[in-house]
């Protein structure tokens, strides 16, 4: 939460003035902090004392719990919240909250909600009863229909700077260590994909695999394309994030080319293996890079997976990068 304090502080002060809103958006990417920011606005309108939330209280600890029948959560199930999850929910609103003055909706994804699906919410946003409140945290506000927007506020969530979310990173796990600068660039102000590299040891381990393997068929000779291709079979779960690292790897190469500069890079750590590679030429870089993009967009209009790569190998090798 370091990075949202200004959020939090706001919403406790609508508490404290007695300015609920029957109807919150808040808006932000995926790991950025929406739903554990919502949990913890849920929190505190449902806690029974003055301090919120106390954690004492018995609204707190069933909360805490998971049992606080004041409190409810969807998910969207098959990438999408059906008119039947909502319906399912607003039967439950006649019923006045038990242990706190609210009770609280936290719609999560709520842009996966259907067309009838925010039309079934539409009526309680219009005419809710008074101690409802419900939550919606969307990715974009784009995928709501405006007569549901205009009847939440909506709090935006901006990306982190870079030094709050290494502030982050050394609160939680210590001292800093030499793969937490490509972490928090590579994280691009999303606290949450942060967390996941450092928790998740295998990405980073991937991400040095893809960074030779690129490096590798940057160098003149041969290079075996189909034992790389083994690398991305063998990670397929993992396709996006590594064509995303041989693209980090790619403008590091033309940053430094053209700059001179590794302090700007994003694979820092790497910076022997992208000062080696500054002699490249930048056309061949730029085609080496044409030919990530157009794997990454076959892929998502579901091209055969094995032809996708191999071809993308096969054209950063004869990019004729010296």
């Amino acid at each position: 939460m370091l990075g949202h304090r200004k959020i939090l502080a706001s919403l406790q002060e609508i508490i404290k003035n007695d300015n609920v809103g029957h109807a919150y958006i808040f808006e932000g990417p995926d790991g950025i902090g929406r739903r554990e920011t919502a949990l913890s606005f849920a929190a505190m309108l449902m806690c029974e004392r003055e301090q919120a939330p106390c954690g004492e209280c018995k609204s707190c600890r069933l909360f805490a719990e998971g049992s606080n029948p004041d409190f409810q959560e969807i998910y969207s199930a098959d990438k999408s919240i059906s008119v039947d999850d909502i319906r399912n929910v607003l039967r439950g609103l006649v019923i006045r909250p038990l242990y706190s003055r609210y009770k609280i909706i936290i719609i999560n994804d709520a842009d996966s909600m259907t067309v009838q699906a925010q039309n079934a919410l539409l009526k309680s946003l219009e005419e809710p009863p008074p101690y409802v409140v419900f939550i919606l945290t969307v990715q974009s506000g784009a995928a709501v229909t405006p007569t549901v927007k205009s009847r939440c506020q909506r709090i935006l969530f901006e990306k982190l700077r870079d030094e709050e979310i290494m502030q982050i990173l050394e609160e939680r796990y210590g001292r800093r260590k030499p793969e937490w600068d490509f972490i928090v660039s590579y994280s691009d102000g999303v606290v949450g994909t942060a967390l996941e590299l450092v928790e998740s040891p295998g990405y980073l381990e991937t991400r040095d695999e893809v960074i030779r393997a690129a490096d590798q068929l940057l160098k003149p000779g041969d290079s075996d394309v189909f034992k790389i291709y083994e690398l991305f079979e063998k990670n397929n779960d993992r396709t996006e994030f590594m064509l995303r690292i041989m693209l980090l790897f790619f403008r590091d190469i033309i940053i430094y080319n053209q700059t001179s500069n590794y302090n700007i890079l994003i694979n820092s750590d790497k910076k022997d293996m992208i000062i080696e590679n500054a002699g490249a030429k930048l056309s061949a870089m730029l085609k080496c890079i044409n030919a990530v993009w157009s794997a990454k967009r076959s892929l998502e209009y579901n091209a055969n997976f094995q032809l996708a790569i191999e071809v993308m190998l096969m054209k950063i090798k004869d990019s004729y990068v010296y």
